[in-house]
């Protein structure tokens, strides 16, 4: 009985070895080593599986890197086993009598390995962006300080931003790559600790500065303040600065005036929507780069299940690596349905479709979807009728036989349509803030 307990504990450990092994998949084994592999092992049973970090930035990488993933992670009676995770600073935060708590290390994000300028694939589009990119990872040189990129999700903005990063750091330079929620973590922690002098140190000594996703400081008063500082701090010495967004400086709400003037002091480089065959490429790409052996049928299938939303499919082919060992020699789209039942059944529920968007587009204008789909010609009708048709193309990927269907239109008065919202929104920055917002609200969806 002693030696059949021991044996599930063991496989316990066994489970969780595999568990990392499979991970160095997603992360690398650098990452993995770095991050996972130097997490103590506390105690363990069939069930559970406690470990503590070396501290409060490695359980808090961890958390949000590492958590989501544990619903593959299973005894071998397929029953999940369930992580505890604790640190030596969470410990002393818990106590009464201690009045001080040593400050969180102030650290960059992990790297992912794998987002080289070798491996981003040059597309229509985003030559310039590539170029700017290229020069100062090479070089370390800038004519234009900030670079600013922005574009909707999956564009590359992390892909570039990343890719930076590493050839950078190859020159032996300091360089310092936070998500902007990570920015302002750090910044609250800090804070609450007395470590500014720490904090500002940190990141004003950086020989280059890359933040991601800069549109979430808005609403951050405290977070606007520190970064105004920052900004002045870096550019004042010349060291470039890199920023990515969902919109373009002037499109960006509730962030003060003075930080968007310093937004484009530099460079504001777009990173348009990938086109079908640009985002079949960006897949065939990840999954070479996986060692993934999909037949042309499940690469299709997975396109479409996932709206060819890049970011959805590669959590789908992360899944897909963790729930299959060994993988199947080829894979097709029976095995995926197999493997990803969850991910299909949520996407089913929530995925962006052609009835989603005239809804969106009809309480934007205020009208009804009667009136989009009618005959009338009146522009407060025409209007909202070329933006629905607009998005069904952008968002969905519909053939222009399509949505004529749906309109009840020649596919040539759909071309025409969608060409004009394409022109107009460059040269009419009411149009560009309409479809700003009403894109905004599927991602809320």
């Amino acid at each position: 009985m002693v030696d059949d307990k021991k044996n599930k504990r063991d496989r316990t450990v066994q489970a969780w070895e595999a568990f990392l092994t499979e991970l160095e998949k997603k992360f690398g084994s650098e990452c993995v080593h770095k991050w996972l592999r130097t997490l103590k092992v506390l105690r363990f049973d069939a069930a559970n599986l406690y470990l503590e970090a070396e501290d409060s930035f490695q359980a808090n990488w961890f958390e949000e890197h590492v958590r989501p993933l544990l619903i593959s992670f299973k005894n071998s009676n397929d029953r999940p086993i369930q992580v505890h995770l604790s640190s030596p600073q969470k410990r002393k935060e818990k106590k009464k009598n201690n009045f001080f708590s040593p400050f969180l290390s102030i650290d960059s994000d992990p790297l992912d390995p794998q987002m080289t300028l070798e491996n981003f694939l040059p597309l229509s589009g985003n030559e310039m962006a590539l170029r700017f990119v290229q020069q100062i990872s090479l070089s370390a040189q800038h004519s234009f300080n900030p670079i600013f990129f922005y574009g909707s999700s999956a564009t590359g903005k992390t892909h570039l931003l990343n890719a930076t990063a590493l050839a950078f750091q190859s020159l032996g330079k300091k360089v310092f790559f936070v998500h902007a929620k990570t920015f302002t973590e750090q910044l609250v922690a800090a804070l609450r600790q007395g470590a500014m002098l720490e904090f500002r140190k940190t990141y004003r000594k950086a020989d280059l500065l890359i933040i991601d996703d800069v549109h979430l400081f808005a609403k951050k008063s405290a977070t606007q303040e520190e970064f105004f500082h920052t900004f002045n701090a870096l550019h004042t010495t010349g060291n470039p600065i890199i920023l990515s967004s969902h919109l373009s400086p002037s499109f960006l709400t509730d962030i003060e005036p003075r930080l968007i003037s310093r937004f484009e002091w530099g460079i504001t480089i777009a990173l348009p929507d990938l086109k079908k065959k640009e985002i079949l490429s960006v897949l065939e790409k990840k999954l070479n780069l996986m060692e993934l052996n999909f037949t042309e049928e499940a690469k299709s299938f997975l396109l479409e299940k996932f709206s060819y939303h890049l970011k959805k499919i590669h959590g789908a082919l992360q899944a897909l690596l963790l729930r299959n060992n060994p993988l199947p020699p080829k894979i097709d789209s029976t095995i995926l349905i197999q493997s990803l039942a969850d991910l299909l059944e949520q996407e089913e529920k929530t995925a962006l479709n052609a009835d989603s968007i005239l809804q969106a587009v009809a309480h934007h204008f205020g009208i009804r979807i009667e009136d989009i789909l009618g005959t009338s010609h009146a522009r407060d009708y025409s209007l909202p009728r070329q933006v629905a048709m607009y998005f069904c193309r952008q968002k969905l990927k519909m053939p222009y036989m399509k949505i004529g269907d749906l309109f009840e239109r020649d596919h040539s008065t759909v071309m025409t349509s969608i060409k004009s919202i394409a022109r107009m929104q460059e040269k009419k920055e009411e149009l560009l803030s309409t479809l700003l917002e009403i894109a905004r609200s599927f991602e809320k969806t």
